[in-house]
């Protein structure tokens, strides 16, 4: 193909032609001749490259554009920059500067310092698909992380009570066949058939949880609204702790606030299924925390009523606040729901337990609230239950809040909406049903409060149908400030401000061992408490000399006063977790000599995870759920190749 050009076009015409700006500079980087495009790119009058370049720079760019252009300007050297400029209409360019080759320069007339050449293209549509790419595969790569915390969490969270379950078969199954040990009394029958019922209600209620978020999370969950009376239909829920409330000797109320009677609550139309759900999330964490507290039990269930949306429980409960975000997921505005007037049933639960701490307040109601999976750092455990209570109120109207300060005791406090109807007596009332699951897992926390004499001591918890009507703080609109309230809100601030932005059973013919152990020290690590219980006694019972420590630091603080034999360390634990303190250890026996075998205790699976473990000196690794001769079979092959050592 053959072009016929003009001969009377310049080469500044052509110049002008070409869709980057182009320019040529003299050796002190003076303006000697520029094309049409750079004049549009670099609206300046001045001769002086630099003055007119970097006014076209954005501010956000400015100090990294000058200290690369001043690294190669005086040595004269090659230079490729990219930046955006400033103004509305923001274009993301490149800048190249480069010296021209002498027979080049020939083109321009004699330069005996040199001439440079510069351009200026957009590359606005490139970097946009850049940026878009790189945001994608970002996007891709945090839900591959939030992936693996969500598989992290159900593993830790459902592996963890196993173990305990595993220990208590252990001792039920020696206690059947084996007709020696004399050590089995029938109290520790009925601790180990509790500790399974709780660790199996534990279980069940993750289950729940995973399913009902995924549900959520594919907006495939629906409410079902059923005829109901809010008072006396969530004490079905109530109840199911009343054997567990007992027995941790807690005082307990349940009332009506007088807001209730007030706004006339009577009938209304509500999925008491869905928000009972969320009030065992809440009552079954109180009670756990209630029952650590060195100061008087104390835990009151209360209920109260607004005819406006409240937006918050003025003073004592803090709503973190959703947004237009929450609002839209209300889902009770369909015909199913009926057309009376709406009313907002408020719910609290208010405990004297350990409390919670002010980090663990603003990740509290976030999708998965930990990096790392870890059962006892954060209130309410994983914080998956605590997400899925949240959606579930978002779906019926409502919100869900905390007011809390550590040691002091927690508040927690949701509510729902819910609209007026009348009863008839040809429909059903949606009256809501205890799982049977529930009801064995009761009845088998009140068959040991009998066998341990808890209900001759201790008063039965009033759960009744029509609870007694009272001023009640956590649900009166305009009750005083206490200083739970007070700090909370601060940290809700804090947060709406941006700051903020886890071996098969053996047959009972093999459960028979012998004590191996010879009065070796362990150092048992282990944040939990049942696990730590159980695995305690298990290892006595096979000799060892067993020491307790609930989380690394604790471990770390032993281990320097104190020589012992073997460490059992769990990964996952509030303070410092077993990776740190393992390290230190390490640290500290490079300048002190020795070698502790340290047995790493993890509920967690992936080989990465395993990785780190040994990384961090632990010397081998037993996953939950293990059986106690497994246990102790490593415990002793680290001990025996130390010593050879």
């Amino acid at each position: 193909m053959t072009f016929n050009f003009n001969r009377n076009v310049t080469a500044q015409q052509l110049a002008d032609i070409l869709p980057n700006g182009v320019a040529i500079l003299n050796h002190r980087y003076e303006l000697i001749s520029v094309n049409r495009r750079f004049r549009r790119l670099i609206p300046c009058a001045s001769a002086n490259f630099s003055e007119c370049w970097l006014r076209s720079v954005h501010e956000d760019d400015y100090e990294r554009v000058v200290t690369e252009y001043e690294e190669v300007a005086e040595p004269k050297q090659a230079l490729r920059i990219e930046y955006h400029t400033p103004g509305p209409d923001s274009m993301w360019c490149v800048m190249t500067l480069e010296r021209l080759d002498n027979e080049d320069v020939q083109f321009f007339g004699p330069s005996e310092d040199g001439l440079f050449i510069c351009t200026i293209a957009d590359i606005t549509p490139e970097k946009k698909a850049e940026l878009v790419q790189r945001q994608a595969a970002q996007d891709a790569q945090d839900r591959k992380k939030q992936q693996e915390r969500f598989i992290d969490m159900i593993s830790h969270e459902i592996r963890n009570p196993l173990s305990a379950i595993l220990h208590c078969t252990e001792d039920i199954q020696e206690a059947i066949y084996n007709t020696k040990r004399e050590d089995i009394s029938l109290s520790n029958i009925t601790e180990a058939t509790e500790t399974i019922s709780l660790c199996i209600t534990h279980q069940k209620k993750i289950v729940n949880d995973v399913l009902t978020f995924s549900k959520l999370d594919a907006s495939m969950l629906s409410l079902s609204p059923n005829k109901v009376q809010p008072k006396r239909h969530l004490t079905t829920p109530i109840s199911i702790f009343r054997p567990e409330i007992r027995k941790q000797r807690i005082k307990f109320e349940y009332k009506v606030d007088v807001s209730y009677g007030n706004c006339g609550i009577n009938w209304v139309m509500a999925d008491l299924d869905r928000m009972g759900q969320v009030l065992i999330n809440i009552l079954s964490n109180a009670i756990k925390f209630t029952a650590r507290s060195g100061n008087e039990r104390m835990l009151r269930v209360s209920m109260g009523a607004a005819i406006d949306r409240p937006s918050s429980y003025p003073p004592n409960v803090v709503f973190f606040d959703s947004g237009e975000e929450g609002l839209r997921k209300d889902a009770t505005n369909t015909p199913e729901w009926g057309m009376g007037e709406s009313v907002y049933i408020m719910v609290a639960v208010k405990d004297s337990g350990i409390g919670i701490t002010d980090q663990a307040q603003k990740r509290l109601f976030e999708r998965f609230n930990q990096a790392t999976p870890r059962t006892e750092s954060i209130y309410g455990g994983s914080g998956l239950g605590l997400n899925v209570c949240r959606q579930l109120c978002h779906l019926h109207g409502g919100e869900i809040g905390v007011s809390s300060k550590e040691g002091h005791g927690s508040t927690f406090g949701f509510f729902f909406k819910a609209r007026r109807t009348t009863d008839t007596t040809d429909e059903g009332h949606g009256n809501l049903h205890a799982s049977e699951l529930d009801k064995l897992s009761s009845d088998i926390q009140m068959l040991g409060n009998e066998m341990n004499g808890v209900n001759e001591c201790t008063e039965e918890p009033d759960i009744s149908e029509n609870p007694p009507v009272d001023k009640i703080g956590e649900v009166e609109m305009g009750a005083p400030n206490d200083e739970r309230t007070t700090r909370t809100d601060s940290i809700a601030r804090e947060v709406s401000d941006g700051q903020l932005n886890r071996e098969n059973l053996r047959s009972a013919e093999n459960s028979d061992m012998e004590r191996e152990g010879t009065g070796e020290r362990i150092l048992l690590v282990e944040d939990n408490f049942i696990n730590r219980r159980i695995v305690s006694r298990k290892l006595s019972a096979q000799g060892f000399d067993v020491t307790e420590a609930c989380n690394g630091q604790q471990a770390l603080d032993m281990s320097q006063n104190t020589s012992f034999d073997c460490i059992l360390m769990d990964q996952q634990m509030p303070v410092m977790d077993g990776h740190s303190a393992t390290k230190v250890i390490r640290d500290i026996e490079k300048e002190t000599g020795g070698h502790v075998p340290v047995l790493g205790v993890t509920a967690n699976v992936r080989d990465a995870q395993q990785d780190e473990m040994m990384n961090s000196g632990m010397d081998d690794i037993i996953h939950k759920p293990y059986g106690t001769q497994e246990l102790v079979k490593k415990i002793k092959r680290l001990i025996a190749t130390e010593k050879k050592q």
